[in-house]
């Protein structure tokens, strides 16, 4: 759980350092993907994926 927080401080900080806030939302999204996809599996998400929602 240490390593995910210390990830999600790096990217946090990159985002402010290099002022790429277009990135912040890319970020986000793909995170809360992730977390549907380890909760729900794989095979859940990925039908989305292919209907292109």
């Amino acid at each position: 759980m240490k390593k995910i927080l210390y990830i999600f401080k790096e990217l946090f900080f990159m985002v402010r350092k290099y002022k790429i806030y277009f990135l912040a939302p890319i970020f986000i999204i793909l995170t809360l993907l992730a977390i549907l996809c380890f909760y729900l599996g794989p095979t859940a998400v990925i039908t989305f994926i292919y209907a292109g929602i």
